[in-house]
C-alpha cells in the first residue's frame, strides 16, 4: 500500500508568520504533528510519503504514486483541504479524512463531505487501528468515529523521517489534551474534553529523544491545550524535562500553552525556566471584568492581570497573549482598555481578535437561540473577518472600526518595538541554561535580519534605534531581540494590509 499523508496549505495568518520566512531557514513553522504521529501506526509494509503544502505543492506524480491519501486539516485549512481532497478523487485516490475542520463541520451538521471515502470523527487512537482491521478484511467503512476520549498512554512517537527538519523552525510534540476550564467559546472542550488526558513523562521524553537523534537542536513546541490543565502531572514532566536538557547538553527551547493563574505557582514557573521553557502563551482575553464573567473566564477573574504576566516574565519566560474583543459586556472603552493592558503588560506578541463562535461551544448555542449567528466562522478572527461569525451588540460597524485602530496601532514600528525593550528590561535571567557559540545558520539568519529590516525596510531608522538600547540596556537578550523583531515586521505586515483591506468595512 502507497499512503500519501497531505497536510492542507494553512493561509496568512497570526500565527504562519510567512512573513518572517524570508529571513529565517525554514520554509513553514511546524511540521504536521498529527500526520506525523497517525504514519508511527500505519502497517510497516506500507510505503509512505507527506506532502506539506506549506513546504512543497502536491503533484501530479504524487497522486500518480498513491494507492490512498489520508488528509488531516484544521478548520483554517478547509478551503485547500476541499481543493486536495478533490484533487485525489480525480486522480483516483481513495481519501482518508479526519482532523479538527472535518469532526467540528461534522458534529454541527454544516457540511457532509461526500467526496471523502472513509471520515474519521474524533481522535485516531482509537478509529485508525479500527479502519486498518476492516481494510486489511476487505470491508472499510465510510465512516469511523470515536465514542469516548481515548488514552494517550499508548500513543507513538511521531515518524520523524517523513520530513526534512531544514524546512521547519519548530518541532511539536505532545504531552496532553483537554483542559479542565470552561470557557463558552472555546471548542477545545468540546474536541478534547475538560479532563485531561496525559502520555507518561518517559514517553514524552522518548520522543523528544528521537527528536534529538535526527539531529535537530532548536525550539520545540509542547502543543497542549493547557500544559497546566493538572498540575501535578505538569510537575512530574517539568522534572524530569529538567534532568533531560541537563543530561544531553540542554538541545532545546521549549513553547506551550497555559493559564493566567500559573503566575500562582512559583514552584511550577521555576521547575519551566530551569526546563528551558523561554515562551508562554495565555489566554489574557480582557481587562473587563464583566466580559471575563461573561465568558465563564474564571481563572481571569478577581486577579491583577498585568502583575500576574509581570511574575511570570520574571523567570525569563516571554509572555505571548491572546485578547478578544466584541464581548456583550464590554464597556465602550474596551479598546483603549485592551491596548493599556497589552502596553502596561509589556506583551509584543498579542493576539488580538474578534470574538468567534465555533459549532458546538456554549457560546455557540446560545447566540444561535438569539438569532445571532451570521455564518461559519473559517478558525480565525485576528485580522481577518471571515473568522467573526456574530452579530455584536456593541453594533458590527462600531467594534471593526474600533478594532482596526487597535491593531493598527500595536504592530506599528515605534510601539512594538517600545513594548519589545520594556518585556525585555523587566524579563528575569534564566541561570540554568549554558551560554554557546552561535550556530552558523544562526549567523546568516541575524545577517538576513540586519539587511532585510536594517537596510531595506522603510522603518529601518526605528529598527537600528531600537537595536542600540538592546545592545546598551539588555545585550543578554540579543537573540530574542532579533527573534521579536522578525515576527513583529510578520504582525505589522498584516496589520496593514488588514487595515487596507478593511477599510470601509465598519460602514456595512
Amino acid at each position: 500500500m502507497h499512503a500519501l499523508l497531505i497536510s492542507p496549505a494553512i493561509p496568512d495568518t497570526f500565527w504562519s508568520f510567512r512573513h518572517s520566512m524570508k529571513f529565517l531557514p525554514g520554509k513553514a513553522t511546524f511540521p504536521p504533528l498529527g500526520l506525523l504521529t497517525i504514519a508511527a501506526r500505519l502497517p510497516e509494509t506500507w510505503s509512505l510519503k507527506l506532502v506539506d503544502l506549506d513546504v512543497e505543492p502536491l503533484t501530479a506524480a504524487h497522486l500518480e504514486w498513491a494507492d490512498l491519501a489520508l488528509v488531516s486539516a484544521m478548520q483554517i485549512q478547509a478551503a485547500s483541504a476541499t481543493e486536495v481532497v478533490h484533487r485525489c478523487r480525480e486522480a483516483g485516490v481513495k481519501v482518508c479524512a479526519g482532523g479538527v475542520y472535518y469532526t467540528a463541520s461534522h458534529a454541527a451538521g454544516t457540511e457532509t463531505f461526500p467526496e471523502v471515502d472513509h471520515l474519521f470523527l474524533g481522535e485516531a487512537e482509537e478509529t485508525l487501528p479500527r479502519f486498518l482491521q476492516d481494510l486489511a478484511e476487505g470491508r472499510p467503512q465510510p465512516v469511523y468515529a470515536v465514542g469516548r476520549f481515548p488514552s494517550l498512554t499508548g500513543s507513538p512517537a511521531p515518524m520523524w523521517g517523513l520530513i526534512r527538519h531544514r524546512d521547519y523552525n519548530v518541532m511539536p510534540v505532545q504531552f496532553c489534551r483537554g483542559c479542565p476550564h470552561n470557557c463558552d467559546f472555546c471548542h477545545v472542550i468540546i474536541l478534547n474534553g475538560r479532563r485531561p488526558r496525559h502520555k507518561t513523562p518517559a514517553q514524552l521524553l522518548a520522543e523528544l529523544t528521537s527528536l534529538y537523534d535526527t539531529g535537530f537542536r532548536g525550539t520545540v513546541m509542547i502543543v497542549d491545550d493547557n500544559i497546566v490543565g493538572h498540575r501535578g502531572k505538569a510537575r512530574e514532566l517539568f522534572l524530569a524535562l529538567g534532568e533531560w536538557q541537563r543530561a544531553h547538553g540542554c538541545p532545546f527551547i521549549f513553547l506551550a500553552q497555559a493559564t493566567v493563574d500559573l503566575a500562582d505557582h512559583p514552584e511550577l514557573l521555576e521547575l519551566m525556566s530551569a526546563a528551558g521553557f523561554f515562551r508562554l502563551f495565555l489566554g489574557v482575553e480582557t481587562p473587563a471584568a464583566a466580559s471575563l464573567a461573561e465568558c465563564g473566564k474564571a481563572q481571569n477573574q478577581g486577579r491583577d492581570l498585568v502583575a500576574a504576566i509581570k511574575t511570570i516574565q520574571q523567570y525569563g519566560i516571554e509572555v505571548a497573549g491572546g485578547f478578544i474583543l466584541g464581548f456583550d459586556a464590554d464597556p465602550p472603552t474596551i479598546f483603549a482598555d485592551q491596548e493599556q493592558l497589552i502596553e502596561e503588560a509589556a506583551i509584543p506578541v498579542a493576539m488580538v481578535g474578534l470574538l468567534a463562535a465555533p459549532p458546538g461551544t456554549r457560546l455557540y448555542d446560545r447566540l444561535a437561540a438569539e438569532g445571532r449567528i451570521t455564518g461559519q466562522s473559517d478558525g480565525d478572527s485576528t485580522m481577518n473577518l471571515d473568522g467573526f461569525n456574530i452579530v455584536p451588540k456593541m453594533g458590527r460597524g462600531a467594534l471593526i472600526a474600533g478594532y482596526r485602530r487597535l491593531v493598527a496601532r500595536l504592530y506599528e514600528s515605534e510601539p512594538y518595538y517600545q513594548r519589545v525593550l520594556r518585556m525585555l528590561e523587566q524579563l528575569g535571567p534564566n541561570p540554568h541554561f549554558p551560554a554557546r557559540l552561535p550556530r552558523l545558520w544562526e549567523v546568516m539568519t541575524v545577517v538576513k535580519i540586519f539587511w532585510g529590516l536594517g537596510l531595506r525596510e522603510p522603518d529601518r531608522r526605528i529598527f537600528w534605534r531600537f537595536f542600540l538600547r538592546v545592545l546598551r540596556e539588555c545585550p543578554q537578550h540579543f537573540s530574542k531581540a532579533l527573534s521579536l523583531s522578525v515576527e513583529g515586521h510578520h504582525f505589522r505586515t498584516l496589520s496593514r494590509r488588514f487595515v487596507e483591506r478593511t477599510a470601509g468595512a465598519e460602514l456595512t
